[in-house]
C-alpha cells in the first residue's frame, strides 16, 4: 500500500510558493465564510481548492514552474513597492523610489524638486519629484 502511494506521487509537482499562497487564500476564504454567509465565498473556495489540487497533482512540471515564476515576479514587484513606501514613512531626509525596469530601491534626498534619477543597477533614467 505504501509503495503504491509512493508510485502515485512520483513525478507529481507538489508544493511551491504559488500553492502556499493558494492554501493561505483558502484559509482566509473559509474564515470569511464563517462570518459572512454568502454562496460566493463557497464557490470561490472550491475554485481555489481545485486549482490548488490540480497544481499539486500535475505531472506537467515545466508549466507549473513557469506559473510559479510569474507569481514570484509579480509578488516581488509588489514587495519592493511596499518596502519603498515603508522606508519613505520612516526616513525623514530621503525619499525612496523603485526603478521601473529592475525594481531596485533607490534613495534620493528630499526637497530637491523634480529630478532625473539614474538607476545604479540598470542605468535606466526616470523623472520623479523628491
Amino acid at each position: 500500500m505504501k509503495e503504491k502511494l509512493y508510485r502515485f506521487f512520483a513525478g507529481r509537482y507538489g508544493n511551491d510558493a504559488l500553492n502556499q499562497f493558494l492554501f493561505f487564500l483558502e484559509i482566509v476564504l473559509v474564515v470569511l465564510s464563517l462570518f459572512i454567509r454568502h454562496f460566493a465565498f463557497t464557490i470561490l473556495f472550491f475554485m481555489v481548492f481545485f486549482l490548488y489540487f490540480y497544481r499539486t497533482m500535475s505531472k506537467n512540471i515545466y508549466a507549473r514552474q513557469v506559473e510559479n515564476a510569474k507569481f514570484i515576479a509579480l509578488r516581488s514587484k509588489g514587495t519592493h513597492t511596499l518596502k519603498a513606501m515603508q522606508k519613505n514613512m520612516k526616513d525623514k531626509s530621503y525619499k525612496h523610489f523603485v526603478c521601473p525596469k529592475c525594481s531596485q530601491i533607490i534613495r534620493v534626498p528630499k526637497g530637491k524638486g523634480n529630478i532625473e534619477i539614474t538607476c545604479p543597477n540598470c542605468r535606466t533614467r526616470f523623472s520623479k519629484k523628491s
